[in-house]
This record gives structure tokens, sequence and C-alpha cells, in this order.
């Protein structure tokens, strides 16, 4: 063992550093993190014992691997679209590469000397020379290893922790911060015997001076990963509690048998911190902005009393989404009801881009210019955001556009920024550019109509070809050629769903502002009424059949009682064939239609079964009629009203029902690619055998792990080599379905922690007219809609066409995301079930169970307290 305190190892051989006061060690030899472990241990902070394997080993380890896997080579191939290929193979060379020499026998020696001092175990982290500094962080990128014990799982463990450099996503992240070179230390401690643990932000850019904690019961990477839902904590910057909500809980993470395991906990409603360690992270806090005057991102472990500081680092700088930095505001308000959670690659590759060129298209059809090279569309931990300080810039160039109509319809709160960005645009290009836009835009509306009705008989011919298609039958070269036909075709749509959009969105803006000025406070309210009852609307079809759907099983409700998997499973008779024509009309629909890798109910109709089970346990009941058509709806209004009203509101109503249609268009157009992708499933598996375990074993098939280009040269060439990348990218997957989804909207780069909207009080948009009370169910993926029950509120994240079939069993719907345009309000009103938007927090503030009063006039929901 090397000396632990300031000496310098004296012999190559002698690897492992013990971090310790007064150390003296070589800095750049500890790696970012290895680094700020000793700057805090420097300091007084209270670190448990830390050991440092150099960079100087990981170096001696790659000088025996080809040049292809030295640091400077892969960083040069983060710009070239074989990134993620080349990062694969390295990362294959290093899992199997030797140990440099004697340290094999060191962390035997470790293992030996402290393994008593670890009843959990060690954790083995990186460090790397870029990692947790004030510009780069490489935050969640690299790898940790927990609960590891014997000598030889210490060195698979560092192994993993080097070979998590080589992945695609932080060769690219590296190259993008100007990092040219790196190394890679690496940190080793045990593991705390946390009886609670969490991460801390020590100040919020939404909420200035304010430290928000997440803690939850035993070892935080739950927490730190999302996946169980913290207490949060809201400090003072003196320290003082703003507010405290304490979660449900029925687990905590421990390390038992070498193994970190769940354990059932006594009290639910315990507190996972007792006051003295909220005490100790307020001073921590403290300490640590008087040494650096910055936001840190703190991760913490108590045991009995004591808080352990584990890592800290700076917010600024901390893996800023591609395209952005420190001052880019991101939101998925909107976007992420059409693409909510971590897309596929495959996803990414077809549906990023199509969004992008849609995006670019819409302004240039009104007339801003889009400056080359400027990111529209962001992935931020595998979810789809946009870009709304570029959108804001260009939206600028527009004289008299005011922002705020756009958040105000559009969904989500106007930061300060955003004003000032969209002032800045220069209007110059645009003005000189205004006859030409206003008669093309002219013309494109008249013909509007025409337009979508040409292209659904197009379209509808090439949906039945494709059903009619045996793609077995067609060669891998062909193969190839239909999925860049069906891009195509997919782009296509999107432009004309787009252009149906942003005409939906401005004669709703225009209906709005007639009111105003007519004199209705309540003008908003009233525009959305006079656009419900909209004939043949697409995405309301759905919820519609599933309750003609419901009363015929209703007649044979025992049919269900065997949990059919497939309509095969049902018996012959007027439910089956009720069920065969709901598939038949529908069965290219589900939840998360938008990405690729999920099932559509005719792949699995089990979630339908689910569904009418969950229907059928109340009883018998008539749908809601849906509102008179708009001349009733105008009856009560001055004369004079009605003939400036009616226009506009048909104006509204029509382009509201193109851009439903086209939006079932675009789902269809992916179901088709679908199809596609999982027959070249088949083909790949036949390249590539191996991968077939893992695809059963995930339920993702590999395919959905390359990127559309990639796979288009599969099918061409017959390589193999592309095994290698669908395992790194499916482990990126996994990593970033387990981290929690970001704000809907946030500045520079996501927080560590959650904000939980505190009071019994939320605010929203209202989105459909009504107000009731109800208890709540809150669901949080679509594989929970078995637990609906009729008549309960529902209360997600966000909602797709494959959530409308609970809409009319709900008294009311509550979404974190949209606005009162988005899907969710739609089809609400037509359904005539109060909805509100954009309550932020909504599916952690509130709980299954809590009574509710929904307020969709005004926007609220307030959690009431009795018995329901």
């Amino acid at each position: 063992m090397a000396p632990s305190g300031g000496k310098r190892r004296a012999q190559a051989d002698v690897w492992m550093m013990r971090l310790v006061r007064d150390a003296h060690l070589p800095v750049k030899e500890l790696g970012g993190k290895g680094a700020r472990l000793q700057w805090l241990i420097e300091r007084g902070f209270d670190v448990p014992p830390t050991w440092v394997i150099p960079t100087t080993a990981f170096e001696r380890a790659l000088s025996k691997l080809p040049p292809a896997c030295e640091p400077r080579s892969l960083l040069r191939a983060a710009s070239t679209r074989a990134v993620y290929v080349r990062a694969a193979e390295v990362r294959e060379r290093i899992l199997a590469s030797p140990l440099p020499d004697g340290l094999d026998a060191e962390l035997k020696a470790f293992s030996d000397q402290n393994g008593d001092r670890a009843p959990w175990g060690f954790a083995v982290r990186s460090s790397a020379t870029s990692e947790d500094g004030a510009l780069v962080s490489m935050a969640g990128l690299a790898e940790t290893v927990l609960g590891v014990r014997s000598a030889s799982d210490l060195s698979d463990a560092v192994r993993a922790v080097w070979a998590s450099i080589a992945s695609g996503r932080a060769l690219v992240y590296l190259a993008s911060h100007g990092v040219r070179e790196f190394q890679m230390a690496v940190v080793i401690q045990p593991v705390v015997q946390a009886i609670s643990a969490g991460v801390m932000f020590t100040d919020d850019w939404q909420e200035p001076g304010t430290r928000i904690i997440n803690a939850g019961l035993g070892l935080g990477p739950p927490v730190v990963d999302g996946a169980v839902t913290p207490d949060v904590i809201r400090l003072s910057s003196r320290g003082s509690i703003l507010s405290e909500t304490i979660a449900d809980k029925t687990s905590a993470t421990v390390v038992r048998d070498h193994m970190l395991v769940t354990v059932p906990v006594a009290g639910p409603r315990e507190a996972a911190l007792r006051p003295v360690h909220i005490e100790s992270l307020g001073k921590i806090a403290s300490e640590l902005e008087s040494h650096e005057a910055i936001a840190w991102d703190v991760e913490f472990a108590c045991e009995g009393n004591k808080t352990w500081v584990l890592q800290a680092r700076p917010v600024t700088g901390r893996g800023f989404p591609e395209g952005g930095d420190a001052n880019t505001i991101w939101s998925n308000v909107n976007v992420g009801e059409a693409l909510p959670g971590v897309a596929t690659p495959l996803t990414w590759s077809i549906a990023g881009a199509f969004s992008d060129i849609g995006f670019r298209r819409a302004f240039g059809a009104l007339g801003c210019h889009v400056p080359k090279g400027v990111t529209l569309v962001g992935n931020v931990h595998g979810r789809i955001y946009l870009n709304l300080s570029e959108f804001m810039k260009i939206a600028g160039q527009v004289p008299g556009l005011d922002p705020r109509v756009w958040f105000d319809v559009g969904g989500g709160d106007l930061a300060a920024d955003l004003v000032v960005e969209s002032k800045g645009a220069s209007r110059v290009g645009f003005v000189a550019r205004f006859p030409k836009t206003v008669s093309h835009l002219v013309r494109e509306q008249l013909a509007l109509s025409r337009q979508v009705e040409a292209f659904v008989v197009e379209a509808t011919r090439a949906f039945r070809a494709h059903r009619a298609l045996d793609l077995a039958i067609v060669p891998d070269d062909g193969l190839a050629k239909r999925f860049r036909d069906l891009q195509t075709l997919l782009e296509r749509t999107g432009t004309i769903m787009l252009t149906c959009a942003s005409t939906a969105f401005g004669s709703h803006v225009i209906l709005r502002a007639a009111l105003q000025r007519l004199g209705h406070r309540d003008a908003d309210a009233r525009a959305r009424e006079l656009t419900t009852g909209i004939a043949d609307l697409e995405s309301a079809k759905p919820a519609l059949a599933l309750l003609g759907l419901i009363e015929a099983f209703r007649t044979a409700p025992d049919q269900l009682d065997h949990e059919p998997k497939s309509l095969e499973d049902l018996p012959a008779g007027p439910a089956k064939t009720a069920f065969g024509a709901f598939l038949d009309a529908f069965g290219e629909r589900g939840p998360r239609e938008a990405e690729l890798s999920t099932p559509r109910w005719k792949d699995d109709p089990t979630p339908l079964f689910d569904l009418l089970r969950a229907a059928l346990r109340g009883e018998a009941f008539q749908p809601a009629s849906l509102p008179s058509d708009l001349t009733s709806k105008l009856s009560g209004y001055p004369l004079l009203q009605r003939a400036v009203l009616y226009p506009l509101a048909q104006r509204a109503r029509v382009a509201s029902r193109l851009r439903e249609e086209m939006r079932t268009w675009v789902t269809r157009v992916l179901g088709m690619i679908r199809d596609a992708a999982l027959d070249a499933n088949r083909r790949l598996l036949r390249l590539a055998p191996e991968l077939e375990a893992e695809d059963a074993l995930s339920k993702v098939p590999s395919v959905f792990f390359l990127n559309v280009d990639e796979l288009v040269s599969v099918l061409k060439t017959s390589r193999s080599d592309f095994a290698l990348l669908v395992r790194a990218r499916r482990a990126e997957y996994v990593r970033d379905n387990a981290r929690p989804d970001p704000p809907r909207m946030f500045k520079g780069v996501p927080p560590m922690v959650q904000r939980a909207p505190s009071g019994a009080h939320l605010q929203g948009l209202g989105a459909a007219r009504g107000v009731v009370q109800g208890v709540a169910r809150v669901l949080r993926s679509s594989a929970e809609m078995s637990e609906f029950r009729l008549g309960e509120i529902l209360v997600t994240r966000t909602t797709d066409v494959g959530w409308t079939p609970l809409f009319p069993l709900a008294v009311a719907v509550v979404t974190e995301l949209g606005g009162p345009l988005s899907h969710a309000a739609i089809v609400a009103r037509e359904l005539s079930v109060p909805c509100v938007v954009n309550v932020e927090g909504a599916t952690v503030a509130i709980r299954t169970g809590d009574r509710l009063r929904i307020d969709g006039d005004r926007g609220t929901v307030e959690k009431l307290e009795g018995a329901t």
C-alpha cells in the first residue's frame, strides 16, 4: 500500500493514494472528482475515507491497446458519424484489457486491509480530468459501481469506470466543450451505511437564495436517478425551512450480501432527514458558498446523526444540452406531449430531424430568417426540448408580435430573458420579404383544405399498399430504400401538419383578440368554448369509440375474466366483433405513439382490455353530450358580434380539425416506419444472433438503438459490427430512463433536484370548462392505466391519443405539460371533461387518493381535507 500522507508514490508500480489533509498529492493525477474531494478534505468537510487510482494507471492500461483507443484519437472521432461505433469498440477492448502491473495485487491488499471498514462494500467512481470542474462536469456520463467487495470485483469495477469514458455521448459532450485531451482517475470510498441520502442544490435559478434538497431512505442513487419520489425540502439561505413535502415511501436501498437491494420500510410517511441533518446541510451549503460564491450540486449521505459529503460540484457548465449555453432557456411544455419520455436513437434520428426541418420551414413560410447551425430541437437526457431562446430570437423578427401571446396560448411561463431575446431581433429582412410572404401565406391558406384533402387521398392509398405489402419478401437493399421513401413521406406529412398547426394557432389568437376587443374579459374561455364541438375530430374518435365498446362488453363482462391478450382470445360474439372493428380503425394508435419502439394497440391490445375492465367496475353511464354547433353557441351574442365572430370561430374550428387530422397521419406514417424497423430487426438478429437474448430481456428490439443512416448502411452492406454500438446505446438508454424528467422549463442545465410545489393550491391553465370534486389517481406511465377507476381524476405528466380512452372514464384531467391548444385540452373539451394543463409538479405534489377540486375555468387544482 502507498503511504497515506504527503509523499508521492516512489515506484511506478504503486498505485493507490489516500486523500488526507496536507497530503500535497499531484492534483493533475487525481482527476476532477478526486481533486474536488481533496479540496473538500483540505477545507474540513466531512468526506468518507477516500483513495484514488491516478490517471497514470489509465494511461498505462491504454498504452497496451491500439492507438485508436487513445483519448486524443477518440475525441477527434467525436465530430464524425463513426464516433458511436468507434466508442463501442474501444469500450469492449478496455473491459477485456489487463490492469497495469501491480494494480491487481494492490487492490487485493486494499480489500484485505480495509474490508472490515466497509460493511456495505466500496463505491468505485469515475474521476476524469475534465470532470466536476467549473466549466465541464460530465454529470451522469461516466460510471459508478456500488457495493464492491472482493479484489476481482474491484478490478472489474475499475475497468468499467475506465470504459465508461468510451461512449459516443461522453465524447461528443467533451469535444463540444473544447476538450482535446483527457485522462481518467478512479475514486474508491467505503459505501456509507446511510439511513438516508440525497442531493442538494444550493441555489435555484428560478428562486434565487433558496436551497432545494431531495432525500430518500437508504442510499442515494434512487433519489439522484429519479427512481423514487423523494422528500423535497426548501431552505432559506439562513437555514430555515421554507417548505417540506414528505413523499410516500415503501422501501429503502441498502447493501446486503454484497448487492444493492431494496427493503420495506415501516412508516411510509416517515421523513428521510432528521432536523440535525437539515441543519448540517444548511451549514454545508453556506460553507461551500463562502469558499466559492456559486451554485453547488451536493450529494450527501446521513449515517446516524452525521452528514457525509460524497460529492460537490459547481453548477456552472454542468452538461449544457447541445446547441445551448448557460443562458439558453429550454422547454418541453408542448413538444413533450408529442414525444414524452426518453426516445430511442432510431426515433431521435427520424423524429428529431423531422421536427427541426418542420420548424425551419414553418418559420421560413412566415418570412423569418433561421440562421444556419442554430439548434431548435435539443436532446436533454434523451428527452425532446425546444430551444426557446432561439425561437424567441426568430419570432422577434415579426413586428408587433408580443411573445406573451405564444405562451398564453401554447402554455408555459414567459421568462424575462425571453422578452429580451425577442426584442433584440433584427426586423429588416422580415420587412423586405413581407410582400412576398403575405402573398404566399394567402395562397397557402386558401388552398389548405384542398391540400389536406388531396394528401389524405394519396396517403390513404400508400397506407393500404403498406398494409398489403409483405415486408419479409423485400430484399435488404429494398428495405433500405423503403426507409428512405417513408422518411420522405413523413417529411411531407409533417410540413402540411405544421402549416395546419400554425394556422390553428393564428386563428385562435385572432379569435381571442377579437373577443377582447369586443369587451369580453373571459376571452380565453370564450375562444375555447367557440372552438369545441368540431365534427369528426380525429383525436377524439378513439375515446368516443371506446364508449361504444364498453357497452358491447357490458352485455358479456365475463369475457374479460380470463385476461385475454389478443383478439383471438375472445369468444365469438358481438363483443369480439366490436373489438375487432376498434382495432381495425385505431390499431395504429397507442400511448407514446411517436416513440417507434412502443407497441401499438394492434401489437398489444392488453391496455385496452385493462381500460374496459376499469370502466365495467362502475355502473352504466351515458357519455357527456357534445357541445352544440357554432350557430347555437353564438345565439347569446349581439347580432353585430355574431357577424364578426362567426367567420373567425369557423376558421379556427376548421384549422383545428385539419391539424388533428394531419397529426393522425403523422402517427400512421410513424407506424409504417415501425413496421419496417421490426422487419429490419429480424434481419439484424440474423447478422448478430447474440443480441436476441438482450432484446428479450429489455423488450426493446436492437434496431431501435441504431439511427436511420446506420440502419440503412447495415441493410445495404450486411455488416455485423453494429452489435457493440447497440450494447453501448442500450446502456445509455437505460441510464436516461433512470433519470428524473427534467423540469418543463429550465435555464442552462436541468437542476439535479426536483422543485415540488408547496401548499394546497396548484395553478395551471384552464383547458376545458367545469368545476368538479373527486379523488385523484396519479399515473406516471401508460403501464399503470389498469389501476384507474371509473369516476376518478386523472393526474399525469402528459397525454397523447393513447391516453384518450381514459378521458370518458374520468371526472377531470390534470397534466403537467401542455397548453390550451394541446391534445389533452382539445379532447377534454370535446368530451366535456374539466381539464387543467401545465400544472408544474402535479405528479409530485398530488398523491393517489387525495381529494381535489378542479376548476377548468380558472385553471386551479385545490387539495381538500376530509373523506371522499
